[in-house]
């Protein structure tokens, strides 16, 4: 192939005469256009010189605007790319990257906004009082800082100076950004920020612990002082069955099933919302029969939190009461007892992952046999008898 070159006098951009070895020719565009080489080839000279007409036109006009620039513009241009230079980085690139990550986020709620209407839908999806009041609580502290800004606005660093909030606990700290975690998700799949970056921020490690349960002899003198408070149920439910307190307070007597030795919780009752059956010891059935009721309330609300302490005092556990003492005692005594952690699992309302790490090898059989076979008077348990018989 030869070529042949345009006369220099000719107009930009050039168009080479091209003849190959076949005896076929071609026309070929070569020149410098937005920094870039081209060479393009074309069969015939109309095609190509159509081809620089183009050239020519996209060049002169992109010259005239550039001197239609306002000077201030012009400036501002050279400051920015003069910013950018160390960074490799051009003007285009940063216009593209503050249209993607600022401007698309720009008419997206403020923080407070957000905050307000997730848990009004929490509200209006039936989750529980608790569920947003915490929601509401820890939520409402964010808001308080960044609730006239934008989630797309703040940055990791100052996410993570604020959640390392020296007067928290540990375990405060982890709640805290757990529920920073589903506000930043509900924004992003609502389009109002990019992405959860709450789940960036390492959170504090919290030692587990040991659980802390109740001694028999402990259990046995609640069991006994529980008529005078009127908390028999109550104590017997979280003792045997591990109910949690909050499930307590929404269970009725017609989910207990004396005679077929069963509790049901369902699902307006469950934490989880998930329906569980809790069968009962002989134990528990004979304390139940003391108090049971046909209908109502299991646990009366009315000066609940002064008549438990009372009954603390009478008991005489007013020192040392561990975090949730009741459920604890019940899952720590029942494994020991039946060495079934599916069923103690099943119970509880939670994985036998969590029984084992916390409940395995806290208290022995034998101590076990000694709680289960706490009773209450024999009259009761004839009570019992019957009421099975009917």
């Amino acid at each position: 192939m030869t070529t042949k070159r345009a006369n220099k006098s000719k107009q930009w951009p050039p168009i080479h005469e091209l003849k190959y070895a076949s005896g076929k020719r071609g026309f070929q565009v070569a020149c410098m256009l937005d920094g870039q080489r081209i060479r393009e080839t074309y069969s015939t000279r109309g095609e190509a010189e159509t081809r620089a007409a183009e050239i020519r036109v996209k060049v002169e006009n992109e010259g005239t605007a550039a001197f239609n620039i306002p000077l201030p513009l012009r400036v501002e241009a050279v400051e920015c790319a003069a910013l950018l230079e160390p960074h490799g980085a051009s003007i285009r690139e940063a216009c593209q990257w503050y249209e993607k990550h600022v401007l698309k986020y720009r008419n997206a709620p403020t923080v407070s906004e957000i905050v307000d209407k997730l848990i009004a839908d929490a509200v209006a999806a039936g989750r529980r009082e608790k569920t947003t009041d915490d929601l509401s609580y820890r939520l409402g502290n964010f808001s308080k800082t960044f609730g006239a800004r934008k989630l797309s606005e703040i940055t990791i660093a100052e996410l993570g100076t604020w959640a390392n909030d020296s007067t928290l606990s540990a375990r405060s700290r982890r709640h805290m950004l757990t529920k920073l975690s589903q506000l930043y998700r509900y924004a992003e799949r609502r389009g109002w920020c990019e992405k959860n970056i709450a789940a960036y921020i390492t959170r504090p490690d919290v030692p587990d612990g040991e659980p802390g349960f109740l001694k028999v002899e402990q259990c046995a003198r609640l069991l006994e002082c529980a008529a005078d408070h009127d908390l028999t149920a109550y104590v017997v439910l979280s003792l045997y069955a591990g109910i949690r307190v909050a499930e307590l307070g929404r269970l009725t007597w017609d989910k207990v099933k004396l005679e077929q030795g069963v509790v049901i919780i369902d699902g307006s009752v469950a934490k989880t919302k998930a329906r569980r059956i809790i069968e009962l010891h002989d134990s528990a059935m004979a304390w139940l029969a003391t108090c049971a009721k046909r209908s109502g309330l299991v646990v009366d609300p009315t000066n609940f939190r002064k008549r438990l302490d009372a009954l603390r005092k009478a008991a005489g556990l007013t020192n040392g009461w561990p975090e949730n003492a009741l459920r604890h005692t019940a899952a720590t005594y029942t494994y020991a007892f039946s060495q079934d952690a599916v069923r103690v699992a099943a119970m509880l309302g939670h994985s036998v992952d969590v029984l084992h790490r916390n409940y395995r090898g806290l208290a022995t059989k034998a101590d076990a046999e000694r709680f289960f076979a706490l009773r209450p008077a024999a009259d009761a348990a004839e009570k019992i008898v019957a009421m099975r018989a009917g």
